[in-house]
């Protein structure tokens, strides 16, 4: 729909303000850190019309893709009781190491957030803190070595996509946080994660709506070197 200096608007109208976040911008402001993020200047780009914006969700620092936020107070308790409730539909892109040999699956695990390199790690289920995680997958394309995969989120924990395929032995390419080892790959220097599509009832109409975001540079350039390793191994 139009491009600001910082981010892509995908959307707007009187009540919603979607937006195709960069990799690396903050989705909102943390405590003690002046860093930049999409919330304030989603604020500042609105503000300037009289618009208060409401947060209602959030995606991690190095995920590109879609946010929503509120125009009106009205809309923003509606969203966020739907996002509060998981009924949004939250399509991932991910690219991961390995090949996943089932064409579809569904990950359940017991996450907990810990104070060291605040993270979530996989926990038993009667432990102190366990928090319930849930999704489910659909294989993409199967590249020589690594894994294309759409991944739909029926709950939203911290860092919850790459924590639970990081269990499964397909950890995220890219993801430093969670795969040190990732440091070492040259073609993208963050998690290869991307916020692809979202759907939820529209606050005012009530009707069903979805938005899609173009996925970005970086992970097509791994998708392509991905497909190009494919084809010469076949070749060879």
């Amino acid at each position: 729909m139009g491009r600001n200096r910082d981010f892509y608007i995908v959307h707007q109208d009187k009540d919603i303000f979607v937006v195709d976040k960069p990799a690396g911008l903050l989705s909102v402001p943390i405590p003690n850190s002046n860093a930049k993020n999409l919330f304030d200047l989603v604020a500042d780009h609105l503000g300037k019309h009289g618009v208060r914006v409401g947060s209602v969700h959030r995606i991690d620092r190095y995920t590109s893709g879609l946010m929503v936020f509120s125009k009106k107070e009205r809309a923003h308790y509606d969203l966020f009781e739907q996002f509060k409730n998981h009924t949004p539909e939250r399509c991932y892109l991910a690219i991961v190491r390995g090949i996943i040999e089932e064409d579809e699956g569904e990950l359940v695990h017991y996450l907990k957030l810990i104070k060291e390199g605040f993270r979530n790690i996989v926990v038993d289920k009667e432990e102190e803190g366990a928090t319930f995680a849930r999704l489910r997958y659909k294989v993409k394309e199967r590249f020589a070595n690594n894994t294309l995969v759409e991944v739909y989120l029926d709950t939203g924990l911290k860092n919850q996509i790459r924590v639970q395929f990081n269990e499964i032995g397909h950890q995220l390419v890219g993801d430093q946080h969670y795969a040190p080892e990732e440091k070492q790959e040259p073609l993208i220097n963050r998690q290869a994660l991307h916020a692809y599509r979202l759907s939820f009832k529209h606050p005012r109409t009530g009707k069903k709506v979805t938005y899609e975001a173009k996925i970005p540079p970086d992970m097509l350039r791994v998708m392509d070197r991905f497909r190009w390793n494919r084809e010469k191994q076949q070749n060879s």
